[in-house]
This record gives structure tokens, C-alpha cells and sequence, in this order.
């Protein structure tokens, strides 16, 4: 079976990149770390494919849920505030070595 990122559900938001521009994340709902950004809803759309389909590279088709026959579910977040986004920079800094 094929499996499409409309299959699952999805968390819609919009948030700041890197760069502090604003844009759009696409996450499927079921599948952590499944995620694809674009500067519109259609660029984080089309981007999910390729997403799923690494996620799916990387842990294997057994691991993803069953899918049910039923309607799509689309979790629209707000839109990150700048505290958060200063916040996440700060833990990366964090990371560096």
C-alpha cells in the first residue's frame, strides 16, 4: 500500500525560520518528527510527501499506524511568538560544541 501524508491528520502552524521570516509547518499528527515547512500552505504541503517518505525510510512501514477510512483532521496552532522562538535559539545555542 502506498501511504500519502493525507492519510493522516495534520498540525498547521505558522512559525518563525531561522532567518525570523515567518512560515509555514506542516506536521502529520501521528508520526513524530514528520514535519515539512514552505513559505505557503501549498510549499509545506508538497513538501510533507518527501517527509513521510523519509520518515518511513528511516522507521520502517510496520511503525506507522493503521489508517482508517475516515476525514482528515487539520490542528491549526497559533503562530509562534517571538519569546518562543528566542527561547528555542537560546537551547540550540546550547547544543553547539
Amino acid at each position: 500500500m502506498k501511504y500519502r501524508p493525507s492519510d493522516f491528520h495534520w498540525i498547521v502552524r505558522k512559525v518563525k525560520s531561522w532567518t525570523g521570516k515567518s512560515e509555514i509547518m506542516i506536521e502529520i499528527a501521528e508520526l513524530d518528527y514528520c514535519v515539512s515547512f514552505g513559505l505557503t500552505v501549498k510549499e509545506a504541503k508538497q513538501g510533507l510527501e518527501e517527509a513521510l517518505y523519509q520518515w518511513i525510510r528511516k522507521h520502517g512501514i510496520n511503525r506507522l499506524p493503521e489508517v482508517k477510512a475516515a476525514a482528515q483532521i487539520f490542528f491549526i496552532e497559533k503562530e509562534m511568538e517571538q519569546k518562543e522562538f528566542d527561547w528555542i535559539n537560546e537551547e540550540l545555542k546550547k547544543l553547539e560544541i
